[in-house]
């Protein structure tokens, strides 16, 4: 049945992708090693460089060395800039999770996703017991808390989160799903930020405690989409306006 899947899955229609952003101002770079969790060291106009890098996963399949790679400069601190996003064959999967936070504001601001059509981000990083959830957004006298996972580990065209074990992510979507029993309307939306990403899923076999606990907030009400963004060999940012298919096995 899986089986199944996966072949149509490959053969979807790449319909409702629309450009966000044009991002020929970032520039060009080649991995050479990653130093620490938050710094990579790269290779930029023959000048060897170090590139902060916001996002916690362990991104064993893109931070390779001599991929090719996107970073934004900065003027100020201890490195050259932040590094945005990965090419993987042509296109660049993008690494970076405030990059990936604009362009889902860009959607939510220009009404682009359906099932948040008329929602206004009302409130960032809202308190929320010991946690921080990223959105409160609010339609009308609607209230919805949202939280954003970043999913860039892909294998067989399927985006998984997380690819490494996430106690602050456990803790997220459990908070989330017990407000969700109080009847509140909370959601946990993953970015799947890979060119080839067409379906996604829990990593169970990384996370098994964060998929029980997934099932848990589906369960009491939690919406869970994925959405997919990426940047293309041309630099423009995009994003696909229909929720990919979410596999749950």
């Amino acid at each position: 049945m899986l089986l199944c899947f996966l072949i149509k899955m490959r053969n979807l229609p790449s319909k409702n992708l629309i450009e966000l952003l044009d991002v020929s101002s970032l520039r060009k770079c080649m991995i050479l090693k990653r130093l620490n969790r938050f710094v990579v060291e790269a290779l930029a106009e023959n000048k060897v460089i170090k590139l902060n890098i916001r996002n916690s996963g362990r991104l064993q399949k893109l931070l390779v060395k001599d991929f090719q790679a996107l970073y934004k400069p900065k003027q100020f601190g201890k490195t050259s800039g932040y590094l945005i996003a990965i090419r993987v064959n042509d296109d660049y999967a993008i690494v970076d999770t405030n990059f990936q936070m604009t362009l889902w504001e860009l959607l939510i601001d220009k009404e682009l996703l359906p099932w948040l059509k008329g929602f206004k981000i009302k409130q960032r990083n809202v308190r929320l017991g010991e946690s921080l959830v990223d959105y409160l957004l609010e339609k009308n006298d609607i209230r919805l808390l949202v939280e954003i996972k970043s999913a860039t580990h892909v294998e067989d065209s399927i985006a998984m989160y997380p690819d490494a074990p996430t106690r602050r992510g456990r803790r997220h979507i459990d908070e989330l799903a017990k407000l969700a029993s109080r009847g509140f309307k909370t959601a946990v939306y993953f970015i799947a930020a890979h060119p080839h990403a067409k379906a996604f899923r829990i990593y169970r076999e990384v996370d098994d405690e964060l998929y029980q606990i997934a099932l848990k907030a589906i369960r009491n009400g939690v919406d869970l989409k994925a959405t997919k963004m990426f940047v293309t060999k041309n630099l423009k940012a995009m994003a696909l306006t229909t929720p990919l298919p979410i596999i749950w096995h």
